[in-house]
């Protein structure tokens, strides 16, 4: 008998293998493509998981989304990751700064900059760019700092203590104690034209948004980014002439933008629509990635102040059956934060969190919750990063009613959940009971949700208010350790310690389901939240 969640999002669809998602799901016809950096040129159109273009400041709005479509493709950071590639997780490496030295201490990182850059008004970049940029972020009173800014930038800010421009082309950064991480934090601060922000005010910049990297904006509207290509780029010129992201929120108006030739690219299509795809020539893209659909839970009241509570919901949930029934082999089931094969993946919790509800009721009888218990959890209705949020909870509402937890749903706007996620289960969110959304982890600031100085508002993002010494001292071994390997080793060790806890439920692990048109060539898929577009061109009709 079909599932009657399955049937209505996936009535005719066709199996496609684990197997196929976990290798890049990748036919022969998008192999090809993927390769073919023979041409240049043409225009690539595409169609975002978002109700409206994140807003082009530094950095987008949108989370995640606003960083991998806005600010990634107009501005550059001091360092970044090789997203050419799909082989390897990718490490930070020199953007802007060219190289970078530690103090004996393990606190002051001196950058030397990269010479002869421009912004896209012609303005020199050099290290009062940096300090501009930094004291917005940063420092409340100074002439452009912009609260909001502040707020979404926190993750990559928090440990920043001083800094200072020695010269022009050297900048210092001492945090508050040895931070490893620095490198990746600065990957995600993006830095603008000092001049089009004094120009035009915080208030008025992103309709002028101006940064040194490969794309400028030629228009901006809450619907359309348009973006053309900066021929003067520091690194080379892209290969596109232009980039256009268009706003989709709906999953079947982007199937159909991209079947009637509006749109050469869309994320997250139907599922039920990709055997159709694929046979029409279009190249389905997925890959494994630091991304997961996860249950923060309110650690504040019961129910999940016992850890045998959260441990039960672990049980509960039928994993497997939800990615190769319900949506076709297009996840993986997820036990911790990472998949298996990534380096930060705890080897010793392993996938310990299989369905077993008899476990489950067991664990809530123990709790004393033998009649069962009523959840409140907030879930967003659509949006950047959130697969397909309505038939995959009521799935979890299924398999949470199994064991006797009644899960209400409450369907929210997704920047409305991102508030919530960076605010904490404070005030009016102290209703929810638990939040259902995705966990980027591309990076360990955004890894690390289970520290306590991440707990808001004093820190982002432990919104679970998750407090743990043995987490916390294990995410401390990872920040004082600066031999590479050691780090990613110590980093699967605090992941799996804080996962053991249970402070989150794991849910799925995302494969980043893209839509291709033939045209569209040269795109390598990386193991990253984040995309390089600058050798994909547009193959004319």
């Amino acid at each position: 008998m079909p599932h009657p969640v399955r049937s209505k999002i996936l009535a005719g669809a066709s199996v496609l293998t684990l197997a196929a998602c976990s290798a890049g799901g990748s036919t022969r016809g998008a192999d090809d493509a993927a390769r073919d950096r023979g041409g240049a040129g043409g225009t690539l159109s595409v169609a975002i998981n978002s109700a409206t273009v994140p807003i082009p400041d530094s950095p987008a709005t949108q989370g995640a989304e606003g960083i991998r479509w806005v600010s990634g493709q107009i501005y550059d950071a001091l360092t970044a990751f090789d997203l050419d590639q799909a082989d390897t997780a990718p490490t930070p490496h020199p953007s802007l700064a060219a190289s970078w030295t530690v103090s004996p201490d393990k606190r002051t990182w001196t950058f030397r900059l990269k010479t002869g850059v421009k912004f896209h008004d012609g303005t020199a970049f050099d290290s009062s760019a940096v300090l501009f940029e930094l004291d917005r972020l940063t420092k409340p009173g100074s002439p452009f700092f912009s609260e909001s800014l502040s707020t979404a930038a926190k993750f990559q800010t928090q440990t920043i203590a001083s800094y200072r421009a020695p010269d022009p082309a050297t900048v210092e950064i001492t945090t508050r104690q040895p931070d490893s991480l620095l490198l990746w934090d600065l990957a995600g601060i993006y830095f603008p034209s000092p001049a089009a922000v004094r120009k035009y005010g915080n208030r008025d910049y992103p309709g002028h948004a101006t940064g040194t990297g490969p794309f400028k904006v030629r228009s901006y509207t809450q619907d359309t980014l348009d973006l053309v290509a900066n021929k003067d780029y520091w690194q080379g010129p892209p290969k596109l002439d232009g980039l256009r992201i268009r706003a989709m929120a709906d999953p079947s108006s982007r199937l159909a933008a991209l079947e009637a030739g509006d749109v050469n690219w869309i994320e997250t299509p139907p599922p039920d629509a990709v055997p159709r795809l694929k046979s029409q020539g279009d190249a389905i893209r997925t890959h494994p990635y630091p991304h997961t659909m996860v249950l923060y839970l309110n650690l504040a009241k019961a129910p999940f102040t016992d850890p045998k509570v959260r441990e039960a919901l672990q049980y509960a949930i039928d994993r497997k059956s939800l990615c190769s029934g319900l949506l076709d082999g297009l996840c993986l089931p997820a036990s911790q934060a990472a998949y298996e094969g990534n380096p930060w993946y705890d080897k010793s919790l392993g996938e310990k969190y299989h369905y077993d509800p008899a476990k489950a009721k067991a664990l809530l009888r123990e709790a004393g919750h033998s009649s069962g218990l009523s959840i409140k959890v907030a879930i967003p209705t659509g949006g950047s990063g959130t697969m397909w949020p309505q038939p995959m909870t009521q799935v979890l509402q299924a398999n949470l009613k199994d064991v006797g937890i009644d899960m209400q749903l409450v369907p929210l706007e997704s920047n409305l959940l991102l508030t919530i996620g960076r605010a904490g289960f404070t005030g009016p969110n102290q209703q929810y009971d638990a939040l259902y959304n995705s966990m980027s982890w591309a990076a360990p600031f955004l890894a690390d949700r289970f520290s306590s100085d991440r707990v808001p508002p004093a820190g982002c993002c432990n919104v679970m208010g998750y407090r743990n010494p043995a987490v916390d001292q294990a995410f401390a071994a990872v920040s004082a350790e600066f031999d590479p390997a050691k780090q990613a080793a110590l980093m699967a060790k605090a992941l799996g310690l804080a996962a053991a806890d249970s402070p989150m439920t794991f849910v799925v692990h995302d494969l980043d389901l893209q839509a291709l048109a033939p045209s569209v060539r040269g795109f390598v898929q990386p193991q990253s939240w984040y995309f390089d577009v600058r050798n994909v061109w547009v193959k004319p009709a």
